[in-house]
């Protein structure tokens, strides 16, 4: 099943296409995506083809921070139908909860969770293994929740940290005058961390009683989630992977069955749960070595591996892991 998005994540992409010597219109015909992508927020197009367009248009200007760029234009109307079912939550934490619940009906490559410990909270940001998401895109999700944060907490709040898994760029100017100054490279996710007592702090501009209506008004409309069970598990997979835990019964555990159900249920999808997770463990292992900057015992770590020793022995039987 491919991964739909709305075209409202291209707004504003051709003045700031244009503004860094590129043709928009050609960019798009690039990866086969139509020109009234940039006129019509509405229609539906492929996210792995939306991703390739922020990635070529990283590259073909080499300006690295392009996806963080577009994301200064974000604001919870960017988010349609689901901004406006969260504009009126009376906490950071419900307005969160909402847009994770129906990010779907937005982009269906990404989604969020969020973990506390010590009094901090981690909002952190997943796509897709098959949207095959690249520092770009990546950039331009973690900008978009940056700027949805500020709107809730006031444009003086300031992040404990931003993380994104990529290494750093040549130049940090851009990304320190939008995001300030605790950016940190080659992390092990993508993702902001705030103190955890600021998720329920009641927000100034919620009004209950428009709230009640909206919901009222949209909630029978809204469309069935629209993820498959192959894709449910692939999202769980790759949360899962850092922690070390990442196995069939946990899995199972998440989403609420038992370990015979995930097998049959994949089974009918045509494939295996080993199958996905080399899969994912496959491409992960590939950016990641990529990236030049992690040593092997820390990529390891990231892919769920309990030692270097393991990690190589998959890697032999895996030559596509990366050099």
């Amino acid at each position: 099943m491919t991964a739909l998005m709305r075209s409202a994540s291209l707004a504003h992409y051709a003045d700031l296409a244009a503004s860094v010597g590129l043709v928009p219109h050609e960019m798009l015909a690039a990866v086969g995506l139509p020109r009234s992508c940039l006129d019509n927020t509405e229609l539906r197009v492929p996210a792995a083809s939306v991703m390739r367009l922020l990635e070529r248009s990283g590259e073909m200007s080499g300006e690295e921070a392009f996806g963080l760029r577009l994301s200064v234009t974000r604001r919870l109307s960017s988010f349609g139908l689901v901004g406006m079912l969260a504009r009126d939550e009376p906490t950071l934490r419900q307005v969160l909860d909402t847009l994770t619940r129906y990010l779907y009906l937005h982009n269906a490559s990404l989604t969020t969770r969020i973990h506390e410990s010590g009094g901090v909270a981690v909002i952190e940001q997943l796509f897709l293994p098959s949207a095959s998401a690249g520092r770009q895109s990546v950039e331009l999700g973690v900008g978009a929740l940056y700027h949805t944060l500020c709107l809730a907490l006031g444009k003086d709040w300031q992040p404990r940290s931003v993380s994104f898994m990529h290494p750093a760029p040549a130049n940090l100017s851009w990304h320190r005058s939008i995001l300030g100054s605790n950016v940190f490279f080659s992390q092990d996710h993508n993702g902001i961390a705030l103190s955890a007592f600021e998720m329920d702090v009641p927000l100034r501009f919620a009004d209950p009683v428009m709230r009640q209506q909206v919901r009222r008004l949209v909630h029978d409309d809204l469309p069935a989630r629209g993820l498959t069970f192959r894709e449910e598990v692939e999202r769980l997979i790759t949360a899962l992977l850092p922690t070390g835990r990442c196995r069939v019964d946990q899995v199972a555990m998440h989403l609420g069955v038992d370990r015979r159900t995930v097998h049959r249920r994949l089974a009918a999808h045509g494939t295996t749960f080993i199958e996905l997770l080399d899969g994912i463990r496959l491409e992960q292992a590939q950016r990641l070595m990529g990236y030049g900057d992690r040593r092997l015992t820390d990529i390891a770590a990231l892919l769920g591996f309990g030692s270097l020793s393991s990690f190589s022995r998959w890697r032999q039987k895996h030559p596509g892991s990366g050099s």
